[in-house]
């Protein structure tokens, strides 16, 4: 896997963002074992970039999507794609909670290892009006 390094605003940005929904181990410390974190890379000139962090949860999967220069008053739709995303299958494998102010988190019912093992992409929609315009993505990959 080639070694990206994140701007610092997203790094930050996501460091604020994501958490929420991460366990605690026994001393009441985040636990993130096993997680993976993905550059979500901007499409069609909208600017937006950001991560897509995957944090196992058992047998589900925690999906946690952060992005910069998202809009503040817009849901974009958000779903995990057959990918990659230079040929990404038009049809939705697996729908996400859509980016709200530039965050989106979600749980699937699947383990981490088929997420990443399996040719996946998160893609992000402008909007639920314009679908067919994509705005972020980013491979999914071990």
């Amino acid at each position: 896997m080639k070694s990206l390094l994140l701007p610092a605003a997203i790094l930050a940005f996501a460091a604020t963002s994501f958490g929420s929904g991460i366990a605690a181990d026994s001393m009441g410390a985040p636990s993130t074992a096993g997680a993976k974190v993905y550059m979500l890379t901007a499409q069609n000139g909208s600017g937006e970039t950001g991560t897509v962090a995957l944090v196992p949860q058992g047998d589900k999967t925690l999906v946690e999507v952060a992005l910069v220069g998202a809009p503040s008053d817009v849901p974009q739709p958000a779903h995990v794609h057959v990918g990659p995303c230079a040929k990404l299958d038009p049809m939705p494998k697996y729908p996400l909670t859509p980016v709200k102010d530039g965050v989106s988190e979600s749980t699937l019912d699947m383990p981490i290892s088929k997420l990443v093992d399996s040719g996946f992409a998160v893609n992000v929609h402008k909007s639920a009006d314009d679908i067919k315009t994509y705005v972020a993505c980013g491979n999914l990959g071990s």
